[in-house]
């Protein structure tokens, strides 16, 4: 009896609720990259997270923007507080690389 009500208790356990601060800056981050685009409903995100970078909170993750960024494909993103960058907002992907390797990480 007492090994079915630890299996039991072991198995209920392993749900782990998603934190309901992740997913509200998640969401947050998701609409602030929206509203940079010319057709924000044509958006589709993938590979999303929130990080520590630097000691602030930021979005990361991958957009695809259709007409909205001007060319098709996913591009990286980076949202740091009310701050949105695109990949292809700046001069170069090495520009990216290394807001993303200090900030994404």
């Amino acid at each position: 009896m007492r090994r079915a009500l630890a299996a039991t208790l072991l198995v209920a356990g392993c749900g782990v609720a998603p934190d309901p601060n992740e997913q509200a800056r998640l969401r947050e981050g998701t609409e602030a990259v929206r509203a940079t685009l010319v057709n924000p409903e044509s958006a589709v995100f993938r590979a999303v997270a929130v990080h520590d970078g630097g000691g602030a909170r930021v979005v990361c993750g991958e957009v695809d923007g259709g007409v909205g960024l001007g060319r098709t494909g996913y591009e990286r993103f980076i949202v740091e507080g009310d701050k949105v960058v695109i990949a292809s907002q700046l001069p170069t992907e090495a520009a990216m690389t290394e807001r993303w390797n200090r900030l994404c990480r």
